[in-house]
C-alpha cells in the first residue's frame, strides 16, 4: 500500500468512528427519551386497575354502587379514611355504548315541528361515542385520576378512577362522581321523500351525577381520652381482621346493608376480634349497647 492509499485509508476509519460515535450518542439520547415516555405513559395509565367483579356485570355504571342493584349482590359504598393517613379507593367504570332517549330537548324547535309534521319520532336510539367523568367533594388532601386522559372513555371501554392522597380533614363529604355523554344523533329525513331535516351530529347530553358517595374520614383518638365515645373500630376498612376496643362492657350486634343480623355477641369486654371469615366482604354496621349509651359504626371490609 502506498502513502496515499495509506493515508485515504486512516481518514476512512477516523470518519467511521468519528461517525458510530455520534450515532452511539444520537442513539443513546433517543433511548434515553424513549425511557422517559414510557415511564411517564405507564405511570399515568397503572394507576388503578378496574374490578373484573364489576366489569364482568356487563351493566353500564360507576362501582362500587351506593345501594344494592336488584338481584345482585356487591360490595357496597367505598372506604373510610383517617386523618394524616394514606387512603386508596378504586372505582370502577363500564361505560354504555348506546341509549334511547327523546331528542326533542336537544334539537332545535323548528327541527321539531318538522318531525312531528312528517310524524317522526322524536323517541331514538342514539349511539355513544364517549363519556367524560369528572368528581366533585373530595376533602383536603385527596385527589382523583383516571386511567384514560382526561377521564374521557370511548364508547363500551372499561376503566377506573383512583382517588388517592392524605387526607387533612375529618368529617362526612358526599363525593360525587358526574358524567357528560357525548351521543350520535342520527342524520332525519323525510320517509319516501328523502328530504333531510337535520343531519346527523355529535351532541353532548347534559351533565348529571351518576353515583353519589358518603365518604368519612375519622379521627383516629386514644380509648383513654376522657371525652371519647368509648369504642374505637381499628382498622377500618380491613381485608382480614380488626378490633372493636371496647371501655365498657356491652352487648354487640352486626348488620349487613339489608338490615338483617349476621353476628351477634353479648356482655363483651375490653375487645372483639372481628374476621373477614366470618362476614365476608362488603359493608357492615356494628351497633354498640352499653348500660346508657347506644352507638353505631360503619365498618368495610374489602
Amino acid at each position: 500500500m502506498n502513502k496515499e492509499e495509506d493515508s485515504f485509508g486512516i481518514m476512512f476509519f477516523t470518519l467511521f468512528v468519528i461517525n458510530l460515535t455520534y450515532n452511539t450518542k444520537f442513539m443513546n439520547k433517543l433511548f434515553l427519551l424513549f425511557a422517559v415516555f414510557l415511564f411517564s405513559f405507564n405511570n399515568m395509565k397503572a394507576q388503578c386497575v378496574p374490578d373484573f367483579l364489576f366489569t364482568s356485570l356487563g351493566i353500564p355504571g360507576v362501582y362500587p354502587p351506593e345501594v344494592q342493584l336488584p338481584n345482585v349482590q356487591l360490595p357496597l359504598g367505598i372506604s373510610d379514611g383517617l386523618v394524616g393517613s394514606a387512603y386508596s379507593q378504586t372505582l370502577t367504570l363500564v361505560v354504555l355504548e348506546d341509549t334511547t332517549m327523546d331528542v326533542a330537548s336537544l334539537l332545535d324547535p323548528s327541527i321539531v315541528t318538522a318531525m312531528n309534521t312528517a310524524g317522526i319520532s322524536t323517541m331514538m336510539s342514539l349511539d355513544v361515542n364517549y363519556v367524560i367523568f369528572d368528581v366533585d367533594g373530595l376533602p383536603n388532601g385527596i385527589n382523583y385520576i383516571c386511567d384514560q386522559g382526561n377521564c374521557q372513555y370511548n364508547s363500551g371501554i372499561d376503566g377506573c378512577i383512583l382517588f388517592d392522597g392524605i387526607p387533612t380533614q375529618s368529617g362526612t363529604f358526599p363525593v360525587s362522581v358526574n358524567m357528560t355523554i357525548n351521543v350520535q344523533i342520527p342524520a332525519i329525513t323525510i320517509p319516501i321523500v328523502g328530504t333531510i331535516i337535520s343531519p346527523s351530529m355529535p351532541m353532548d347530553l347534559p351533565s348529571f351525577s351518576a353515583v353519589e358517595y358518603d365518604l368519612s374520614i375519622n379521627n383516629l383518638t386514644s380509648l383513654s381520652d376522657e371525652e371519647d365515645s368509648g369504642f374505637n373500630l381499628f382498622p377500618n376498612p380491613v381485608i382480614n381482621t380488626t378490633t372493636l376496643y371496647l371501655r365498657d362492657e356491652a352487648d354487640v350486634r352486626i348488620y349487613n346493608v339489608l338490615g338483617e343480623v349476621v353476628s351477634s355477641y353479648s356482655s363483651v369486654r375490653n375487645n372483639l376480634r372481628i374476621s373477614k371469615s366470618d362476614l365476608g366482604l362488603g359493608m357492615f354496621y356494628v351497633s354498640i349497647n352499653t348500660f346508657d349509651e347506644k352507638y353505631a359504626i360503619k365498618l368495610i371490609i374489602k
